[in-house]
């Protein structure tokens, strides 16, 4: 399988056009590694957060002070619906990774999905149908330890 390298700054033109991201799911995953990681890019910024209990987000501000401004959803469908996030960090149990990571690319947002992928085969596949109708990247937070 080929990788596929992509500049998600390219066509922003100001100092502070840095690739926004929502991080759906403010549990362990999302505040160990993913808010982390983010920390360290320097074109990126964390604009959103969801979770579905509130002080989760609470928390996770309290943790991560430079997203302090970041808008808070208990509903990812609301935070699907604003159109300046590029790109959407799934980090929510491996049971809803598929539905909401299609949501998100049918949304026009490009995804980093925890892993497992999904629960299913099918759903694997439909998240990958999803990501090559809406010209989305997808990918999936494998790594190598």
């Amino acid at each position: 399988m080929a990788q596929v390298s992509v500049d998600l700054t390219a066509g922003k033109t100001g100092a502070n056009d840095k690739v926004r991201v929502g991080i759906i799911g403010c549990g362990g995953i999302a505040n160990g590694k993913h808010l982390k990681g983010l920390r360290a890019v320097k074109d990126v910024e964390a604009v959103a957060i969801c979770d579905l209990i509130p002080e989760r987000m609470t928390e996770t501000k309290q943790r991560y002070p430079e997203i302090a401004g970041a808008a808070e959803y208990t509903d990812y469908k609301e935070l699907l619906k604003d159109e300046s996030i590029d790109c959407v960090h799934v980090c929510t149990p491996n049971r809803s990774h598929a539905f909401i990571t299609i949501d998100a690319l049918n949304a026009g947002k490009h995804v980093i999905c925890e892993k497992p992928m999904a629960t299913s085969y099918e759903e694997a596949v439909a998240m990958c149908e999803a990501a090559k109708k809406n010209g989305k990247l997808l990918t999936i937070g494998y790594q190598n330890r």
